[in-house]
This record gives C-alpha cells, sequence and structure tokens, in this order.
C-alpha cells in the first residue's frame, strides 16, 4: 500500500445493482484504485435496511438499469446518510430517468461505456485533491456524463455512423483496444510502442472521425454497432 493510501481512511463503497456481473466489474475496477482503499459491497435488495445500519458507506453507486425507483431511493439516501455520495451508473438508453434521477441532486454519473480509467478518475476526484484542478475537472467530466447521456439517438430509420476510410490499420487497431477499455499506457505496452506514439495515433483519429476526445470516440463506437475492420 503506498504512503498516501495508509494515510487515508477504507473508503466503502456500495452498489446498488441487481446485475452481477455489472457489480463484479465495478468491484475489480474500483479495487485497483493507486489513490483510494476501497472496499466495494453489493447489495441487490432494498437500500432501507443498508441505511439504518450504525455504519453507512461512503458512497453510493445507484444502476438505473437496475433500479426502479431511483428517485425515490436518492432521496431515501440523502435524508438517512447526508453524508454519503451518489453516483449515478447508467446507460445510453433512458434518458429522461437519467434526468429525472440527476435532479434529485447526485455527485457524479458514470456512463457504462466509459473506460475503467475514467471511472476510477470519477470515484478518486469525489474525495482526492491530489491536482488542484481536481473539482474543476470532475464538474466537466460531469457536464460531458450529461452531453453523453443525453445526445439524441438516431431515428431507427436513420443509418448508423460509420468508420472513416482515412484511417490506417494501426488506428483501426488503436480504436478497438480502446473499446475494450485500455488507457494509452496500455496500448503501448501492448503494441510495444512509445506512449508519445499513441497519442499522436489518437490525436489523429480524433480528427480523422470527427470527435474531440475518447470519450466522443466511444460513442461513436457505441453508435456504429461494430468496430473498425
Amino acid at each position: 500500500m503506498s504512503v498516501a493510501n495508509s494515510a487515508m481512511p477504507t473508503l466503502t463503497i456500495a452498489i446498488l445493482s441487481t446485475q452481477w456481473l455489472v457489480w463484479l466489474g465495478l468491484q475489480k475496477i474500483l479495487e485497483t484504485s493507486s489513490t483510494l482503499p476501497i472496499v466495494v459491497h453489493r447489495y441487490p435488495g432494498r437500500v432501507s435496511e443498508l441505511l439504518q445500519a450504525e455504519s453507512r458507506p461512503d458512497l453510493f453507486i445507484l444502476d438505473l438499469e437496475t433500479e426502479r425507483d431511483a428517485a425515490g431511493t436518492i432521496n431515501e439516501i440523502r435524508e438517512y446518510a447526508p453524508a454519503s455520495k451518489i453516483v449515478l451508473l447508467c446507460g445510453l438508453e433512458g434518458q429522461a430517468r437519467t434526468r429525472e434521477a440527476f435532479a434529485c441532486g447526485v455527485d457524479g454519473i458514470i456512463l457504462k461505456v466509459q473506460p475503467p480509467e475514467v471511472v476510477l478518475a470519477v470515484i478518486e476526484g469525489l474525495y482526492t485533491t491530489v491536482k488542484p484542478r481536481r473539482s474543476e475537472e470532475r464538474e466537466g467530466a460531469m457536464k460531458l456524463d450529461l452531453e453523453l447521456s443525453f445526445t439524441k439517438r438516431a431515428e431507427p430509420t436513420s443509418s448508423p455512423p460509420t468508420w472513416p476510410d482515412a484511417l490506417t490499420e494501426r488506428e483501426r487497431e488503436i480504436i478497438r483496444l480502446v473499446e475494450q477499455g485500455l488507457s494509452n499506457k496500455d496500448i503501448a505496452y501492448k503494441l510495444s510502442i512509445s506512449d508519445s506514439t499513441v497519442r499522436h495515433h489518437m490525436t489523429s483519429i480524433f480528427d480523422k472521425v470527427g470527435v474531440p476526445n475518447r470519450q466522443k470516440l466511444l460513442l461513436h463506437a457505441h453508435r456504429s454497432r461494430s468496430t473498425p475492420v
């Protein structure tokens, strides 16, 4: 354990989801944090008993795809555990429900299409001040998450976006790795190239696909319903 971790109390996170794979995936991501010591628990049932316990979780991650009354759950947490933070976990569907839940007051949003490093950044940003601009970055990330969540979906009759022919084979390979959740460092290691080379390829990919960042690239991949071949 690092010096930073040993000086900080363990962060307890409750994942409110009935989907086992969702819980398992989040657990593996969150427990790799090098900034915060984290313990993850799964609570597939009602939150009432959890809120009546003597020791309440520091953070609740609420899966909107399985939570029927998200607004009611958020309000209940706010009433009985006002010191706890709430993060929404959502897909690109159910925009109305996401808006309703967000309006109840939450501390962050995680999209299921986002890579592990983004998930960790959202959680760590709520509890650490390692970087002076962390809070500003978190606010920007939340705005981006909302933009991604609430982006108008194409009509059923519309053609999904395609990948530009100008993409090189290496760039297509990198896009496939990005979709797998790999960071730039992981991609560099896997392809035996430098981090700066990966960044150069990513800049070229953003320019050719017409997106400004990694999250928009993932959204493009989600809408295209296929990976570039």
